[in-house]
């Protein structure tokens, strides 16, 4: 492995939030982070913190749009490398609340037919 590939998987690994917790496939978020850096993995599988997905593939040299789907910087302030599970929560609580409120108008215009 040369200096490059250890140095991208060092600066992968700080990205992470470091809880091993196993949900991106590999049981360590070092072994994870190797993976990405090799190629094996995407740049966005950590499951407990996915916005440090953008970090990583600026990282391994990956161009990806950062506002899609109408996310905006000002709807995830407190999210990004090292968010508290808090903040997290709070924001996926937000996110199932815009769910839930386009779903219940989905069934009103099916019942509009």
């Amino acid at each position: 492995m040369d200096v490059s590939t250890k140095e991208r998987i060092g600066k992968i690994y700080e990205a992470l939030p470091r809880m091993d917790c196993g949900l991106c496939g590999f049981e360590s978020c070092g072994k994870f982070a190797r993976a990405v850096a090799e190629g094996r993995a995407s740049p966005f599988g950590c499951r407990q913190n996915p916005w440090a997905g953008y970090t990583i593939s600026e990282i391994v040299g990956l161009e990806v749009p950062s506002y899609r789907y109408g996310l905006q910087p000002a709807s995830f302030p407190t999210l990004g490398i090292g968010a508290s599970p808090e903040a997290l929560g709070q924001e996926i609580r937000r996110l199932s609340k815009q769910v839930d409120d386009i779903l219940v108008r989905i069934e009103k215009l099916k019942a509009r037919r």
